[in-house]
């Protein structure tokens, strides 16, 4: 196991373009033996800066999850050259596993842009986050927050320990608060489905969820920024919907990522200073949703979005039910 973010991107070359993890991708928010989606973006991240320019820098990473990981054995990327000009340089990284038969299965498909500084922006704006959340130093730490539940008698010492088991990955790489205003923290990730929320009386669409990040290592350069943002901009994203609706995973017949869209905004993303992120849900419809993750640096500049589509199905009695009346 990885005990940093820069030890789960390490690769190793085993031949031009073709890169294999040191370590296995790690599991997160689910009890199945299939790795936090998080993982595989981040190892792309890593595996398309491999022999791009210091001068180019990542604005855009795009791709569909063909298949989950498996958190046995490491990640393997091959990377394609698609396009390389002055400006720009795109790369095509296909991330795949071993299988015990010898054959590769692949797990994701990725389109990584990068672009040249520019000399000046013509216009320099951003949106800010939806609502007032309080600042990081008025947020006391998850562990601590989970913890008030528990003395606070909302949640009982066995879910606490449910929640530290399935989430507690986020937390080994990243300073972690979430914020009290976000439905997220006060349902306890959807875990603590009973309680009530500052948000019930707003419509799904309204509903948000925030926290406040910081890398707990220093990272050495862009490469290392970029994946440590994808592995956490990844996070939730599938089951928000579950979580604003005062469910979880358990709830669902079937709730994972179908693909990515992650874009960046600033060429000088500092993980090392704190970050906040803000995520909401759009739309579901035809057994799936579109949620997105925004985060903004401590001067509330937005540095980067995630957009997700997911799938996100009933159980089959549920379905069975509903079809019957």
């Amino acid at each position: 196991m990885s005990a940093t973010i820069s030890e789960m991107i390490a690769l190793r070359e085993l031949a031009p373009l073709h890169y294999e993890t040191f370590t296995n991708p790690e599991r997160m928010g689910n009890s199945a033996a299939i790795a936090y989606g998080g993982c595989t973006i981040a190892v792309a991240i890593a595996a398309a800066h491999k022999e791009v320019a210091d001068t180019h820098h990542l604005y855009s990473i795009m791709g569909s999850y063909l298949g989950p990981a498996s958190i046995d054995r490491p990640l393997q990327c091959k990377v394609e050259s698609i396009r390389k000009t002055r400006t720009f340089d795109t790369r095509l990284v296909r991330v795949s596993q071993k299988q015990d038969d010898g054959r590769s299965r692949d797990c994701m498909i990725a389109l990584a842009d990068f672009q040249t500084v520019e000399k000046v922006s013509m216009l320099i704006y951003s949106e800010p986050p939806t609502q007032v959340y309080k600042k990081w130093q008025h947020v006391p730490p998850l562990s601590q927050q989970r913890q008030a539940l528990v003395d606070a008698g909302k949640v009982d010492e066995g879910l606490a320990e449910i929640h530290a088991r399935s989430f507690g990955l986020m937390s080994k790489f990243f300073d972690h608060r979430p914020c009290p205003e976000g439905v997220a923290t006060q349902v306890l990730a959807g875990l603590a489905k009973t309680l009530e929320t500052t948000q019930d009386d707003l419509p799904l669409t309204s509903k948000t969820s925030a926290d406040w990040f910081r890398v707990r290592e220093m990272l050495s350069g862009n490469p290392q920024q970029m994946a440590a943002l994808g592995f956490n901009m990844d996070a939730a994203l599938s089951f928000l919907p579950l979580m604003h609706s005062h469910m979880f995973f358990d709830d669902s017949g079937s709730c994972s990522s179908l693909d990515f869209g992650l874009r960046v905004f600033s060429n000088n993303v500092d993980f090392s200073a704190w970050h906040f992120k803000e995520m909401k849900t759009s739309v579901g419809a035809e057994g799936r949703t579109y949620s997105e993750a925004r985060m903004w640096d401590e001067n509330g500049v937005m540095v980067a979005s995630m957009t997700q589509q997911s799938i996100l199905r009933p159980k089959i009695e549920k379905a069975e039910k509903q079809a019957k009346l």
